[in-house]
């Protein structure tokens, strides 16, 4: 049976605002007065969490973020989050598992302090703190950035997003390696159409939908690649334009050929299920695969599941398998619980108990994720492998795990980078 593909989400700790008593002390203050905290994990080997000072309808401002890196794992015990900040210093206190981690900022001088070493706000706003689960994490500070986000925003993930220079810092990645790290292949006013018309489709009035669509159609009939596959979107979500799945496959075409994944993607499923096409599923397993070899880990699910099925293909589940493994590598649960599935019971792969509980075991690291019918599932097959292994092989497979993680994790990261 397949498991339901369930994305990798994490908690939240959203941001809140506190009431604060003013001091009848006259203070001179260099900085600004935190009103709320938030953290949320990243990957099994990157968290982070923050300190902000302004939030409304329209905007959240940070005061200061951190990201935090560790081995593989480390995560996965129970966090404890605690926060003051009405008070000065104002306080971020976690416990993740056994790993200690405290931020402090003082609003009187606008210093920061991560991990016990003090840094002036004024010079460094975002840090990076490695070998976090050691006796001697190391701090790097990356300069003063943007930390304006907008009210749904995870902060983290934003910056890593928009910024090649904290992804680089983040991730161990040169800046190149981010999509706008790279030297433009448009020009300025055909990139400038694209970013503003991005802002207009997000802002939710009709109106303003309408001319970003216009910009993308300007920038796409240029052939910007990025545009061609947002003039898609609109066409099939109807914003800005009237919906018509047709005209979305013919601009998700354009951008495709020059590969743009997630337009890939789309056609994939286009010729899967007949929307805005004739169902023509080896075509459809062609442009899976194309998203896939650039590491979708949507597509290589899918191309998996239509080996297994003989959908546009003739059923072989060991290159089911295959796609699956790799489909798994790159984060996908749903892929993760079909491999352990497949090596428990020699589906296309020899049997392997071990490896099938070590891919359990990132599972079980994920279970907040899941729906309860789907982990009582994951719960069932734990308990049926588990029981066939002994103390060693247990051992053998939480150091694969760990070993899987470093690969997921690493997968994540650098999917940050993507819009």
């Amino acid at each position: 049976m397949q498991l339901l593909s369930t994305a990798r989400l994490a908690t939240l700790i959203a941001l809140c605002c506190l009431s604060f008593s003013a001091s009848s002390q006259t203070v001179v203050n260099t900085g600004v007065r935190p009103i709320g905290a938030g953290a949320f994990p990243l990957s099994f080997t990157d968290a982070s969490a923050w300190l902000a000072h302004r939030a409304d309808n329209k905007e959240k401002v940070l005061t200061v973020l951190f990201y935090f890196h560790g081995s593989p794992g480390w995560l996965s015990g129970k966090t404890d989050f605690k926060w003051l900040v009405n008070q000065s210093p104002a306080t971020i206190d976690m416990l993740v598992g056994s790993v200690p981690i405290r931020a402090r900022y003082w609003q009187e001088t606008d210093e920061v302090e991560v991990q016990g070493k003090k840094y002036r706000r004024s010079a460094d706003n975002v840090f990076v703190i490695g070998q976090i689960d050691t006796p001697s994490p190391v701090v790097t500070a990356l300069g003063v950035h943007n930390l304006t986000f907008k009210p749904d925003d995870v902060p983290s993930v934003t910056l890593l997003r928009r910024d090649p220079d904290v992804w680089a810092a983040v991730t161990g990645h040169s800046r190149d390696d981010h999509p706008l790290g790279k030297k433009p292949t448009a020009s300025e006013e055909i990139t400038t159409w694209d970013q503003q018309g991005l802002q207009l489709l997000e802002s939710g009035q009709p109106d303003q939908e309408r001319k970003g669509c216009e910009l993308f159609r300007r920038a796409a009939e240029k052939g910007y690649a990025p545009s061609q596959y947002r003039l898609g979107y609109c066409y099939e979500s109807g914003k800005g334009v009237e919906q018509n799945f047709s005209t979305a496959n013919q601009w998700y075409e354009k951008a495709g050929a020059q590969d743009f994944v997630d337009a890939q993607y789309k056609l994939g499923h286009s010729y899967r299920t007949g929307r805005g096409a004739q169902i023509d599923l080896p075509t459809a397993l062609a442009w899976y695969k194309k998203a896939a070899g650039a590491g979708d880990r949507d597509a290589l699910h899918n191309v998996g599941w239509m080996y297994a099925t003989g959908q546009g293909t003739k059923v072989d589940q060991q290159e089911a398998y295959r796609w699956f493994l790799e489909a798994a590598q790159h984060g996908e649960p749903g892929a993760q619980f079909e491999i352990a599935r497949r090596l428990k019971e020699s589906e296309g792969v020899s049997k392997d108990l071990v490896l099938a509980y070590s891919w359990l075991l990132v599972l079980k690291a994920q279970q907040s994720n899941f729906p309860p019918e789907d982990w009582t599932q994951i719960q069932t097959t734990m308990t049926s492998v588990e029981g066939q292994l002994d103390a060693a092989g247990k051992k053998r497979a939480d150091e694969q795990c760990r070993t899987w993680m470093a690969a997921i994790a690493k997968s994540d990261m650098d999917a940050y980078s993507h819009q």
